[in-house]
């Protein structure tokens, strides 16, 4: 399973506090990743924090590893978290006689033959 968290400074955290965790934090989130278990990570564009996506089996076992997070463990951080799942197969929406032939761009004007190549 999928699970997305992102994070958010505690109310009154300042860059200040966090900058002494940030390369035992990046080091911690980089061994994960390469052990397969954060699969992505952003630095968020709306405020300071980050995203991080993790293959995992459940929200708890995300939330595990957030847990063991340097600034997590100093208080510093909150936690978000999103579960998610392989979506059903849109085609079963579709009515019988829907045309699901290629091209699938519906905005190309030419040839048919032409966009299947």
């Amino acid at each position: 399973m999928r699970v997305i968290a992102y994070d958010r400074f505690r109310p009154g955290v300042t860059m200040e506090q966090v900058t002494p965790y940030l390369p035992e934090e990046v080091s911690n989130v980089w061994r994960l990743w390469k052990a397969g278990i954060v699969r992505e990570n952003y630095a968020r564009a709306d405020e300071p924090g980050v995203v991080i996506v993790f293959e995992v089996p459940d929200v708890e076992t995300a939330r595990t590893y957030t847990n063991d997070f340097p600034l997590t463990k100093a208080g510093l951080l909150e936690w978000n978290f999103i579960a998610l799942q392989i979506p059903l197969p849109i085609e079963t929406l579709f009515r019988e006689g829907v045309d699901l032939t290629p091209p699938y761009d519906r905005t190309f004007t030419g040839d048919k033959k032409e966009a299947a190549r």
